[in-house]
């Protein structure tokens, strides 16, 4: 798809990486290093086709509603201490990872980060990692 956003001179990228990506997270090291790659990838690929008049960037959710997080392997991480934990005795943890008292964001708020960043209103934002994240970005270094 690259190629033809090149050849029209105009084109939107948006990747989707997590917070994970920007901070770290405990006993899921090799997301966390995927998602930091993720990020990596859009900067050095925002420099190379901002020429084109292409933008790239990256949006860094925060935990998010969806299969992903309800299931059995995702409250084990969250709640080691018990044996089968259930989605209501991890959400005091998945509330804790953020700022605003939610234990997560919905899928359609990741989706209007995107819709946000295809618009013409973001013609200017490239190389950028949008932090959809309830607050959790307020407690690491800007």
């Amino acid at each position: 798809v690259l190629p033809h956003m090149i050849e029209r001179r105009s084109g939107r990228i948006v990747a989707t990486s997590s917070m994970a990506g920007r901070v770290g997270m405990p006993n899921i090291a090799h997301y966390a290093a995927a998602k930091w790659g993720v990020i990596g990838l859009v900067k050095s690929v925002a420099l190379e086709v901002a020429q084109y008049g292409i933008t790239v960037n990256a949006v860094c959710p925060t935990t998010v509603n969806t299969d992903m997080i309800h299931n059995e392997a995702t409250y084990k991480l969250f709640r080691p201490d018990l044996e089968n934990p259930t989605a209501e005795d991890a959400l005091a943890a998945f509330s804790g990872l953020n700022v605003l008292p939610i234990p997560w964001v919905e899928a359609q708020d990741i989706s209007n980060a995107i819709l946000f960043l295809v618009s013409d209103d973001a013609r200017y934002i490239t190389g950028t990692a949008v932090e959809v994240a309830a607050g959790m970005n307020a407690r690491t270094a800007a």
